[in-house]
């Protein structure tokens, strides 16, 4: 009998977009426990980040002018993390009910810190890039605890 090389992205994407039917079928072959864990416990860093989403790694951004590239690098980060995190759900600026969540940072003395999370529903402005609304309040916590240092690289570089 052949082997089957199948990655758990690959898995875990096609149980996303199954019906109830489909995804009993793949709880069977591959044990319910694998699609009962969170996206917090998948996504821990940028490399998990990007595993997730078959993004490339984090470009050098050789056409842009040097002094901005390491802003770029941030924000390509912060998207990527966002994307993964959301499991393919992105914010609808067109629909005024929909609850769009971003981690806000404080500063202080020794850098930023996570401070609170805020929602918007459809008023979009240049501080609330869709790119970067995550879907739901606890994300944008997660977000704003386990990746500081990429929304503070936004701000600073």
């Amino acid at each position: 009998m052949k082997t089957l090389n199948i990655s758990k992205k690959t898995v875990l994407d096609a149980y996303r977009t199954e019906e109830l039917r489909e995804k009993q079928l793949l709880e069977k072959l591959f044990g319910a426990e694998i699609f009962s864990e969170k996206v917090t416990d998948r996504i821990k860093t940028l490399q998990d980040a990007i595993e997730e989403t078959g993004r490339p790694e984090v470009p050098a951004f050789s056409d842009v002018p040097e002094d901005l590239r390491p802003y770029f690098q941030e924000q390509y980060k912060a998207i990527v993390v966002t994307e993964a995190l959301n499991e393919g759900w992105e914010a609808d600026y067109n629909d005024g009910n929909q609850k769009k969540w971003m981690p806000w940072l404080k500063a202080s003395l020794s850098g930023f810190a996570f401070g609170d999370t805020y929602c918007v529903r459809s008023d979009p402005a240049a501080g609330r890039a869709a790119r970067l609304c995550l879907k739901s309040d606890e994300l944008a916590a997660y977000v704003g605890k386990q990746f500081t240092d990429i929304h503070a690289g936004i701000i600073t570089k």
